[in-house]
């Protein structure tokens, strides 16, 4: 049942996503499919967060865009008080110093791409997404203790007064596999 769920989670993350046209860019929507491949950069890929065109045009691309950048600068720096300017308070306040570097202590996050951005129950936006991880084996997740995972995630964005923060994922919503 659990596989179900993340496989239908996937699907949803990943629907109407069509192969990445151009260099450099992002596209959902659709492109072509070259036929030679462009040269990989070593995992986990670039520091950057970016948007799939159909994401990019929501007003609040530049917001979200900004946000998760802090989020996932955060984690790679192992900078907990920068981590908490990105997220809600309920999650700054139920995750320690502590609790954070243990859960975060090796990780190095790359090829952060938000593939569509969906309405929100409640108000706001779920930024549906991917990236890729670098750990130490021992740090990751126990079910797949190996260095390098590929992630799909969903994240909320939340408004909170002038900024946008992240809430946490819901870790059955999640999928997750080694590289």
């Amino acid at each position: 049942m659990m596989v179900m769920a993340g496989a239908a989670g996937v699907g949803f993350l990943l629907r109407d996503h069509r192969p990445i046209a151009g260099v450099g860019s992002v596209n959902s929507l659709g492109g072509s499919i070259r036929k030679s491949a462009s040269p990989r950069l070593p995992e986990p890929g670039p520091p950057t967060v970016a948007l799939a065109d159909d994401a990019a045009l929501n007003p609040d691309a530049d917001r979200i865009r900004k946000v998760l950048q802090t989020y996932f600068d955060a984690i790679n720096a192992g900078d907990y008080k920068m981590w908490r300017s990105a997220v809600i308070p309920q999650w700054a306040r139920d995750t320690s110093e502590p609790a954070w570097r243990a859960q975060y202590r090796s990780t190095l996050d790359g090829s952060m791409v938000v593939h569509r951005l969906e309405p929100r129950i409640g108000g706001g936006l779920v930024a549906l997404m991917s990236f890729t991880s670098l750990q130490n084996p021992a740090d990751a997740p126990s079910e797949l203790a190996v260095r390098c995972l590929h992630w799909w995630v969903s994240y909320p964005l939340i408004g909170q007064g002038e900024a946008l923060r992240l809430g946490p994922s819901a870790p059955t919503a999640n999928l997750v596999v080694a590289c």
